[in-house]
């Protein structure tokens, strides 16, 4: 079969999605969502259309640390399953739907052949903004659908932000919505104990993140949800063979495209190196740069260096309403010049 590769399993590997597929609804297994998550690492980032890959069953238990005789056994019903799960999103007044998976083949002798559905491939392929990545190792082995469905939310919703302690709430209704559970577990108590608990120990347990929960009420009934996410210290991990490279070469095809997607923000020409230097002093955190962006153009007065004011944007937290007095203190550049080409040089050593 034309452009068939073996699966290659790598925990290290980033599965990365449009915003638009992890806000769909979409229902499945734990397996099933396992499986389709595997299939979505091996997708590189100049693939022009999709691949058909083999995948050895008994690797595949090995990899997903399951019994390999009860995934022979349950092997065919994930697939045709597969084969039928959908995503729906939903633009205003218009929607769409498609299929996962367009291909499923077992060869009798433990391998399956699988392709994901050329109608996802807008979503996967080639993406140049508003999407989500995250290492596979932080939801491979999470033990509820629902706990890799509520990770991948928060993801969408941090985005790159790296501080050690971000918090975000949302109301009960748009979590039931998301989880496709509108209709199960109506009472809270249900609801905090069959998805909310399991999936913010398993968050904790296995992602890079700590998080808890607390209940926020309206009147007399619970409204929301929020949600405490701590970024856990990152260890030093012994990498697999290759893999070192691998994620040297992610993260700069990353960076990339998070220049691309500042291009589009920012309408005034930059260097590239200038959209480095603010992705590095915002931790990447690219709705951070847009909102300190947005902010200069409201500015009185005309600001020399635009990068310049963004980093000391970003660095001191500017928010608005701004004083005048303050805009002038923002607009002296003169002043600030120095800094700005000191933490240039600093930041972009050996970038260049």
């Amino acid at each position: 079969m034309k452009d068939t590769k073996v699966i290659d399993y790598n925990k290290n590997h980033y599965a990365v999605m449009a915003n638009t597929i992890i806000k769909g609804k979409q229902t499945m297994s734990l397996q099933e969502a396992r499986l389709i998550r595997l299939l979505i690492t091996q997708i590189a980032k100049n693939d022009k259309d999709f691949k058909t890959y083999k995948v050895n069953i008994q690797e595949l238990a090995e990899f997903l640390e399951v019994d390999s005789s009860n995934l022979y056994r349950e092997i065919r019903e994930i697939c045709q399953s597969l084969m039928t799960r959908t995503i729906k999103i939903q633009k205003g007044k218009e929607w769409e739907i498609f299929q996962w998976l367009q291909l499923a083949k077992y060869d009798g002798q433990g391998t399956i052949t699988l392709m994901l559905s050329n109608q996802i491939a807008p979503y996967l392929l080639q993406l140049n903004a508003w999407f989500t990545q995250y290492q596979l190792k932080n939801i491979l082995v999470m033990k509820s659908f629902y706990s890799i469905r509520l990770y991948e939310l928060l993801k969408l919703t941090v985005g790159e932000d790296r501080r050690k302690k971000i918090e975000y709430t949302f109301s009960i209704q748009y979590l039931r919505e998301y989880l496709e559970c509108e209709h199960k577990f109506k009472q809270i108590g249900q609801f905090k104990d069959k998805i909310l608990d399991i999936a913010v120990r398993d968050i904790s347990e296995y992602s890079e993140y700590n998080c808890t929960y607390e209940c926020k009420k309206t009147s007399r009934s619970i409204t929301d949800i929020i949600f405490y996410l701590g970024l856990k210290e990152q260890k030093q991990e012994k990498k697999e063979e290759g893999a070192g490279e691998k994620e040297q070469e992610q993260k700069e095809l990353d960076v990339d495209d998070l220049v691309d997607q500042l291009r589009e923000i920012i309408s005034e020409n930059l260097k590239t190196r200038e959209y480095k230097t603010l992705l590095q002093v915002a931790n990447n955190n690219i709705e951070l740069i847009q909102e300190k962006y947005e902010m200069s153009k409201k500015q009185n007065k005309n600001i020399e260096s635009l990068v310049g004011w963004l980093i000391k944007a970003i660095e001191g937290n500017y928010s608005e309403p701004i004083r005048k007095k303050k805009a002038r203190q923002f607009n002296e550049i003169e002043g600030r010049k120095y800094d700005y080409y000191e933490l240039e040089k600093q930041l972009l050593n050996g970038n260049n």
